[in-house]
């Protein structure tokens, strides 16, 4: 790429961002929370679920926009003008252009960290990692096979940035709406264990999880695409979920010996919650 992208790669880039082409394999289980909890994280303008519900899940993609990826993703249901949808607490990416087209395009609160999946027979299992620690891991048998089918979703992101001064948002935050079609080729459900941690800046221990559901398997091409774009309306009251979510404490980094260094924090790292599914 020039650094004066030519007509051509400004047609293609365009063309791929708009209608971007995903396929994936995922292992994701349900899991409910408190009415509480859905409320404290969810912004102005997003309302909890009827249901306080979330999924974890681990996942493997290929795509026709940012090549290979592996993903670890933690969310919540909620709901905007009535339509509910996703919305995302974690979400941890590997790779360079994955996360950097992510966060500037749609807004998206990917960190850059690892993610695995492994097979053997009707057994799945993986992992997601970051900075060292396995936040995620799942162990799951999926001894039930289903049928193939398509599944309709909604998903939301907020696109909004800090001010270059660092002090406040740049601009208003912008809420997406995003249409979310699985084809799933490949489906299986099953039974098995969800082992979180969570960290100073990756906070899965605060999530106060009361059961999960069945794990579930699929496989198949996934089509996303904006529905809708527009400004929230709330300002810089958005700023402590943009900093909580897209940026770690940055008092846990180490402080150079030129600066003072009372304001440093340690990373913690919580002890493991383990969960099995009825």
């Amino acid at each position: 790429m020039p650094f004066v992208a030519t007509e051509e790669q400004v047609k293609a880039f365009q063309a791929f961002s708009h209608r971007p082409g995903f396929s994936q394999e995922v292992i994701a289980v349900d899991f409910e929370t408190t009415p509480e909890f859905v409320k404290s994280v969810l912004p102005p303008g997003l309302e909890p679920a009827i249901r306080p519900v979330g999924t974890v899940s681990l996942s493997t993609w290929e795509s026709k926009l940012c090549g290979e990826f592996e993903c670890t993703m933690v969310s919540l249901q909620a709901v905007h003008d009535g339509v509910e949808g996703k919305y995302i607490l974690t979400l941890i990416v590997s790779g360079d252009t994955p996360v950097t087209w992510g966060r500037e395009i749609w807004g998206e609160i990917k960190k850059t960290g690892v993610t695995k999946l492994f097979r053997s027979g009707h057994r799945r299992s993986g992992f997601g990692e970051r900075n060292g620690v396995r936040l995620v891991e799942m162990r799951a048998t999926f001894d039930e096979d289903l049928p193939p089918n398509v599944e309709e979703s909604i998903g939301y992101e907020i696109k909004a940035y800090p001010s270059s001064t660092g002090i406040g948002l740049h601009d208003e935050p912008r809420l997406l709406k995003l249409n979310i079609t699985d084809h799933n080729t490949v489906r299986a459900e099953g039974k098995g264990t969800l082992i979180l941690r969570g960290t100073t800046s990756d906070p899965l221990h605060d999530i106060p999880i009361k059961s999960i559901d069945k794990f579930k398997y699929v496989s198949g091409v996934a089509d996303y695409f904006v529905l809708e774009e527009k400004p929230l309306g709330i300002g810089n009251a958005y700023l402590p979920y943009l900093i909580g979510r897209h940026y770690d404490d940055l008092r846990a980094f180490q402080i150079g010996a030129d600066f003072d260094k009372t304001t440093q924090i340690e990373h913690k790292v919580s002890a493991a919650r383990e969960f099995t599914s009825l």
